[in-house]
């Protein structure tokens, strides 16, 4: 580490970003003083492993990462959150913990959505994060073990150039691929030799929070947690094809209003006022929804529980929400719900979606990868396409031109003046043959 910059400074420097979610810029999480700092190692998605493969490989990296993060951001008080089953990962951080101050694990059971960060800092703390906040609010940081092993790496000033995502589903050789951020999923998956099917389709991410791929030419950016191929026909594949007017018409005419999608809902049951089961009841009666409960859809965090579990119609209060809140955000409203909860409901402690049990229902349970298993490191492909904006904020302004050489962790895109951003680097080394439409196209020379 060069002991001329804090740690702050390397982690903005070399571009890290939280490598999951939106992908918030680590370095201002890194710039509060809390008591608590919990990493997130849940990895609660169904199929995904990359979290469990990465740690299980590179143990002592991520807990150095750890460290170097709780004292800079003054934690006396250290958390893994992890599932109880994932021994192999257990087994490979609990050497490298001894040490002050103590970490110390929080085993979950196998439910989803335990890496939600809203549920995992009430787990941990008690505390409940307030409507429409961040774990800041009250105290903690949390941090996924991906990002920690980034942060390692920049303390050694390594860019945040590559990312280890699951390749799963109907391919020839499923697993955990390290690609250079800019390859497309199309070589990443080609990589993994390539589809069984003739025809599919990819999800991006998990199969309850991850969407359809637009385009399997579409690259690798630094929160692509994984590529899940599968059959054109597939329920998680027709989910997510659902126009916005079939959604409506269906709540309208199905909905029964049993409110189990409220019962069932994470945010609900930590005290935050959404109640999805208002929402289907507005489109249900065909009127105009009341401003109470379209802020509701501020409050949803599209983790999917309600329409892949609780609600046995087939509904999709999450879709509803969604529609919701881009019809706020175009009429630039803003979230008026900020209350903290001083208790979540009682029954918050025994309501869980067992992992297997959804899995099993979302028609995936042949797909399930071992827990743990060797990361393969994939070569530089001949071209890369590197958005601007792989993170939450503002997209970074370009500072190469075409033709311009550049070799691998080189700065190509800086973060604006006064505005939430994250730095950009040359994921390989080559000349710059594209500047536009807020990508950068290197090729290998």
């Amino acid at each position: 580490m060069a002991l001329s910059d804090s740690l702050l400074d390397q982690v903005r420097n070399c571009g890290v970003v939280g490598s999951g979610g939106a992908g918030f810029p680590t370095h201002v999480k890194l710039a509060a003083q809390v008591d608590t700092l919990v990493i997130n190692a849940a990895e609660c998605e169904p199929v995904l492993v990359t979290d469990q493969w990465l740690t299980i490989s590179a143990a002592a990296d991520v807990v150095d990462g750890i460290r170097a993060v709780a004292r800079q951001v003054g934690a006396g008080r250290i958390v893994i959150g992890i599932k109880e089953h994932y021994h192999a990962m257990i087994a490979a951080l609990r050497p490298h913990l001894a040490g002050a101050p103590a970490i110390e694990f929080h085993f979950f059971q196998d439910f989803y959505p335990a890496g939600d960060e809203h549920v995992m800092v009430h787990d941990i703390t008690g505390r409940i994060v307030p409507e429409g906040g961040i774990p800041l609010d009250v105290g903690v940081v949390v941090q996924n073990v991906s990002t920690m092993h980034a942060v390692r790496r920049a303390m050694f000033d390594q860019p945040f150039i590559r990312k280890a995502v699951t390749v799963a589903g109907e391919v020839a050789r499923p697993g955990v691929y390290e690609a250079p951020i800019g390859m497309s999923a199309a070589e990443v998956i080609n990589a993994a030799g390539g589809s069984t099917l003739d025809r599919f389709e990819v999800i991006d991410g998990g199969p309850m929070m991850g969407g359809l791929q637009k385009c399997i030419e579409d690259p690798v950016i630094k929160t692509t947690a994984g590529y899940i191929v599968l059959p054109p026909d597939h329920h998680v594949v027709r989910a997510r094809k659902v126009p916005d007017r079939t959604a409506l018409r269906r709540t309208s005419a199905v909905c029964c209003q049993c409110r189990m999608c409220t019962d069932m809902c994470p945010r609900f049951l930590l005290g935050h006022r959404i109640e999805p089961h208002q929402a289907m009841r507005g489109i249900l009666a065909g009127r105009e929804v009341s401003k109470d409960v379209m802020a509701m859809a501020w409050l949803c965090s599209q983790c999917g529980v309600c329409e892949e579990y609780a609600c046995d119609m087939g509904l999709s209060p999450k879709h509803i929400f969604k529609l919701m809140k881009e019809r706020l955000v175009a009429e630039g409203k803003k979230n008026p719900c900020h209350e903290r909860p001083e208790t979540a409901m009682e029954q918050n402690g025994w309501i869980r979606v067992p992992k297997a049990r959804l899995t099993r229902r979302l028609g995936l349970a042949s797909y399930l990868l071992p827990h743990s298993g060797e990361i393969r490191v994939l070569r530089d492909p001949w071209l890369v396409r590197i958005p601007l904006k792989q993170h939450a904020g503002a997209p970074s302004i370009p500072v190469v031109t075409v033709g311009d050489a550049v070799r691998a962790g080189q700065l190509i895109g800086e973060i604006p003046e006064g505005r939430l951003g994250a730095r950009i680097h040359a994921s390989i080394s080559g000349v710059v043959r594209d500047v536009a439409g807020g990508v950068v196209t290197i090729e290998r020379s």
